[in-house]
């Protein structure tokens, strides 16, 4: 049997970094993004989509024993970083890490390292980005898979649980958004998370989300939906549209929406990327 005490839950969440690679090469320098993304256009729809989608469900969680580092910069404007740490004050395990500008990657395994081990035999470490939503159960589904899976795992073979049924939402500027059921072929870089051991070296953002299955186990659950991905003028990449999409009637999807989110599906759908 594995030699587990129960599981440590972490989680990294991107809300608005700056890095000296990741997107400058297509986007700019450091210093060009955060003029773009610090306006107060910008950062109006940043909260709006964080407090109405991502907050709200990791806040509500059925199991709220994780830990959560928000990934930020130290270019942030004071009045945006207060706020946020205002906004996620209500759950203690929560961390706001205002960052100094470096290499993407190395940003966020400090911010998994942020938090150290307390014993448990296998970490749980998944990853979220400021504008999408995991399903109210996520991290209570998760523990329980792991502890199924995680006899079976070799340590030197990571297990990634990953979410393939879910809601885009696309937000439009003057017509009425729309919430659309799909099925993925492969994950979303949203809730995955990783059983591991601490100090190994892995963590979800390890590898890109499409490449799972080359580095890690993967379990893909399509029990319920497990996800709502955002699509919007802030994107830094393109959804790709599947082909099990839109099998929903829109009762269906609201009623979804409200039992497995805990969101009001119309007040989504009357959001504006404005």
């Amino acid at each position: 049997m594995a030699d587990f005490n129960g599981f440590q839950m972490v989680g990294v969440c991107r809300f608005s970094v700056l890095s000296t690679d990741f997107t400058t090469q297509r986007r700019g320098t450091p210093e060009e993004i955060a003029e773009r993304i610090f306006q107060p256009a910008a950062m109006e729809l940043r909260f709006k989509l964080f407090e109405a989608l991502t907050w709200a469900t990791l806040s509500a969680q059925t199991d709220p024993d994780f830990k959560l580092v928000i990934l930020t910069s130290e270019e942030m404007p004071k009045r945006y970083l207060d706020r946020l740490r205002d906004v996620t004050a209500s759950h203690p395990g929560t961390e706001v890490w205002a960052a100094p500008i470096d290499r993407h990657y190395k940003l966020l395994r400090m911010s998994f390292d942020r938090v150290a081990p307390d014993g448990s035999g296998h970490r749980l470490s998944f990853r979220i980005d400021d504008d999408d939503a995991v399903d109210l159960e996520m991290v209570q589904r998760a523990k329980s898979i792991a502890r199924r899976l995680v006899d079976f795992q070799r340590d030197e073979v990571p297990s990634i649980l990953c979410w393939n049924k879910g809601f885009y939402f696309d937000l439009n500027a003057e017509d009425e958004s729309q919430l659309t059921d799909t099925f993925l072929r492969a994950p979303l870089a949203i809730g995955n998370t990783l059983i591991h051991r601490p100090g190994d070296g892995h963590n979800p953002y390890r590898y890109n989300h499409k490449n799972f299955a080359a580095h890690y186990n993967v379990y893909s659950d399509i029990s319920l939906p497990g996800f709502i991905r955002s699509v919007h003028p802030g994107n830094t990449s393109t959804p790709q549209l599947e082909p099990r999409r839109g099998e929903m009637a829109e009762g269906r999807v609201t009623r979804q929406i409200k039992r497995h989110f805990g969101l009001d599906a119309d007040a989504l759908r009357a959001m504006r990327a404005v």
